[in-house]
């Protein structure tokens, strides 16, 4: 029974390290996204959500026609620092980072698409995402690349690959759905990362 068992597990083992190992992980990245909010029988754009990965670094900016948020985080920090532009009045707040009142994962449960499903020329796989709060997260991600932050939403954590489109569900409220509209591998400046806090009005 051994001898048979044996194979069994090695080709197992192999077939999902082969997997992991074809990920490309980019260090640098620049993904665009348009924000489309569920009205009625109708999904209406209300804004756009740019995120910038360089190395341990993330920087994500939420934008629509009456604000602007940015939320600059490091994984190897506690802290991060929210920036809002609310017309001509600017505002800096620093928070513990990820907060600790956040929902807990309940289920992960993958889909099984019909056909093909590509964003971006990057072939997908699509997940569901349960959390305590009933907020459900429907995902579309490729595991053909990740960047070296892919958290850049904290319930991406457990994603095994780049996030290129999500739908959130609430369990009260409109869904909002993010799709990917660009993808850049170039270079980020470090100044990408910088904030001058004279700028800013200090919320404490």
């Amino acid at each position: 029974m051994k001898c048979k068992i044996t194979p069994l597990i090695l080709s197992i083992f192999l077939t999902i390290a082969t997997a992991h190992a074809q990920i490309k992980v980019v260090g640098e990245c620049t993904l665009q996204f348009e924000i489309l909010e569920q009205q009625g029988n109708h999904w209406v754009a209300i804004g756009s959500k740019n995120i910038l990965v360089k190395g341990n670094q993330c920087k994500t900016i939420f934008t629509t026609p009456q604000m602007a948020q940015t939320l600059i985080f490091n994984t190897q920090s506690d802290n991060a620092i929210i920036l809002k532009d609310i017309g001509q009045s600017h505002f800096l707040q620093e928070i513990k980072y990820p907060p600790s009142n956040t929902p807990v994962m309940l289920s992960m449960k993958e889909s099984v698409v019909d056909s093909a499903l590509t964003i971006l020329g990057y072939l997908c796989k699509k997940v569901q995402l349960t959390w305590s709060d009933n907020t459900i997260y429907e995902i579309q991600y490729t595991n053909e690349i990740m960047s070296s932050v892919n958290a850049f939403e904290l319930a991406f954590k457990d994603i095994p690959g780049l996030v290129l489109a999500y739908t959130i569900i609430p369990a009260k409220g409109n869904a909002i759905q993010y799709h990917a509209t660009k993808i850049d591998l170039s270079p980020i400046s470090l100044s990408q990362f910088n904030v001058n806090k004279e700028l800013y009005q200090i919320i404490e």
